[in-house]
């Protein structure tokens, strides 16, 4: 599936500039990439049945689309060396090809049937909005029909078609027009995203009459339609779509989750299985660390650098060590950069004794944690970074290039100030859900991915010869996949992505055929790409971590506190059970004392002998 993917975006290099020879080769490889899906096809067949037995091939959602990849493959090679507009059509479909990927990954396809069953229930909401955009588009076409004409040369001097042409211009339609339903559609799809409204509103007030030019704010009683559809239509209309979206995807995400099979399993399940999760995940805490010997010139160390105050004192330096960076700014006096430098010698000095301090107090063990080790790290850097800007004056080379390469590792330093998020705990919360969401946000960026490959790849397909435009230029084009990745990406932001569709649109004036002529695909393709990608797509980055809030941060009683209030309990138990080794073993002796000291509801009966030793040999726990 990747080598065929590759051999897509090769082929966007060669749909102008290619020759027999290249032709041929991507040809062959094509159909060795065809044969091999239609081979995975039959042999699936061959195992699980075609249609009509239960669990056959076709029983399968995901099998059926990479049986139609493959069926439309073989059309494609069987009539490759045919070039008749229809057969064009199967070679767009080759885009399809990545969509395979989501049937090879659990997790993609749970996403994917959400968003689908998501879409499913938002039909109504759909029918909604059409109507209400059915509306204001024949309310625009009986105020604007033939109104949006202008001149090419000065379009508030010539006002008629006649006064235009005799000026040597030419008289041309915006290309945002209220001439029939269709275009008042467009209008109003564009008006949603917001793009270029200011433009829109100037073309609207300043409207006169049927074919006639322009007039500054000739008809300035028309903005009212404008800002009461702006307001219906995009700041309602839109958010109720995201919004509903929301509601039936965290719905659907759910069920989907929930469902192993048959079986759909209860909401008391779904928390166990999350906990035991967790606890797989879990990793030795290498914070459990013995206190030094009361007696122990090491003991008072130890316990300035966990008191609370130390570490407040520390993250109160962090904080004006962060200051004193931000006061950098281009073309300060040289007393100024004296006193900053001053201030980051005594801000690396305080951190020298804080790191000396903690490998006293903390021994061995101050290796053992990654916040620790990055402490280190980020004050030797310190160190290195002083040295080598001492040396600018030097006349060695490298020693002068060296300061302007490490002086980036300063930056490094604002990172420490993710220390404080240890001492908060529902910013600690935040954290961790953030964390945890990363999975999720993995597969929504993976399946964003695919579509933006898809749409990049297709745009190469329709518009490869738009050349020339009010936008399209030797940079922004649809020329080769480099072009077009980067151009969709432009897009999906909403920057000119209207320009655009009307560059690629256009058939008649300002374009020549083989070189600025586009074609009416152009209104599917980007008017899609802005549904898709830019109103669903983009918002399920939003809605995967807003369900995961909703799920371990706004409920009181979730499964993340649960498992870290228990876990917090059992790290204070085994740390009253003296530890040796880095915290990782206990003394048999103290094993039983150290069951009976966990709470009954984590499955150990204290108050049994006989029981509590044979779930301990349960455990496979020996001498």
């Amino acid at each position: 599936i990747i080598l065929s993917t590759l051999l897509l975006i090769v082929n966007t290099y060669y749909l102008k500039d290619s020759t027999d020879t290249i032709d041929n080769v991507l040809r062959i490889i094509n159909i060795c990439f065809v044969s091999i899906f239609a081979v995975e096809s039959v042999f699936k067949i061959i195992v699980y049945g075609f249609f009509f037995d239960k669990g056959s091939y076709l029983r399968d959602t995901w099998n059926v689309l990479d049986f139609f990849i493959a069926i439309i493959g073989i059309m494609d090679a069987s009539l490759s060396f045919v070039n008749i507009p229809m057969i064009r059509v199967l070679r767009l479909l080759r885009t399809l090809r990545p969509l395979r990927f989501m049937s090879h990954n659990k997790n993609m396809r749970i996403l994917v049937k959400a968003v689908f069953k998501s879409m499913g229930a938002l039909f109504n909401t759909l029918i909604l909005i059409l109507i209400v955009y059915l509306m204001f588009s024949i309310v625009g076409v009986n105020f604007f029909a033939g109104k949006f004409q202008y001149c090419s040369e000065d379009i508030f001097v010539y006002s008629t078609k006649g006064e235009c042409e005799a000026g040597g211009g030419e008289w041309r339609t915006y290309d945002l027009n209220f001439d029939n339903v269709i275009n008042g559609l467009i209008f109003l799809f564009e008006l949603t995203t917001q793009e270029n409204w200011p433009l829109t509103v100037y073309q609207v007030v300043d409207c006169t009459d049927i074919d006639k030019g322009p007039a500054r704010n000739y008809s300035w009683y028309y903005s009212y339609y404008y800002v009461v559809f702006l307001f219906v239509g995009s700041m309602f209309l839109l958010n109720l779509f995201v919004g509903v979206l929301s509601y039936n995807f965290n719905k659907v995400q759910k069920q989907e989750k929930a469902t192993f099979g048959n079986v759909v399993a209860t909401e008391e399940q779904l928390q166990w299985i999350e906990i035991q999760r967790m606890i797989v995940r879990a990793e030795p805490n290498y914070n459990i660390r013995t206190t030094p010997d009361i007696h122990s010139w090491r003991a008072s160390i130890h316990k300035l650098i966990t008191n609370i105050y130390f570490e407040l004192a520390v993250a109160i330096v962090i904080l004006l060590n962060m200051i004193q960076m931000a006061m950098r700014y281009e073309g300060h006096p040289d007393w100024y950069d004296t006193m900053l430098n001053v201030f980051n010698y005594t801000f690396t000095g305080i951190f020298t004794v804080e790191i000396i301090l903690k490998l006293i107090g903390y021994g061995c063990d101050f290796w053992y944690d990654a916040w620790n080790i990055f402490d280190f790290i980020i004050v030797i850097c310190s160190y290195v970074d002083i040295v080598l800007s001492n040396m600018l004056s030097t006349s060695l080379e490298f020693l002068t290039v060296g300061p302007q390469l490490l002086r980036v590792l300063r930056v490094l330093r604002v990172a420490r100030l993710f220390r404080l998020v240890r001492k908060f705990r529902r910013l600690q919360a935040i954290m961790e859900i953030i964390q945890l969401s990363l999975p999720s946000i993995l597969n929504v960026f993976t399946l964003l991915g695919l579509v933006m490959l898809i749409y990049s790849v297709l745009g190469c397909f329709l518009f490869y010869d738009v050349e020339e435009g009010n936008l399209i230029d030797d940079i922004n084009n649809f020329s080769n996949f480099g072009f077009s990745f980067m151009l969709c990406l432009r897009i999906v932001t909403g920057e000119d992505w209207n320009d655009f569709m009307f560059d690629c649109a256009r058939t008649t004036y300002g374009c020549a055929a083989g070189v600025g002529c586009g074609n009416v695909t152009a209104y599917l393709y980007f008017i899609s790409m802005q549904i898709i990608v830019t109103f669903v797509m983009l918002n399920l980055f939003v809605l995967v971590v807003l369900q995961l809030f909703e799920e371990y941060f706004i409920a009181e009683e979730n499964t993340l506190s649960t498992f870290k209030e228990d876990y917090e309990l059992f790290q204070e138990k085994w740390l009253e059970a003296k530890p040796s080794h880095m915290g990782y073993f206990i003394h048999v002796d103290k094993l039983r004392r150290f069951f009976r000291s966990l709470p009954p509801h984590f499955g150990f009966e204290g108050d049994d002998p006989n029981r509590l030793t044979s779930q301990i040999l349960a455990l496979g726990i020996r001498r």
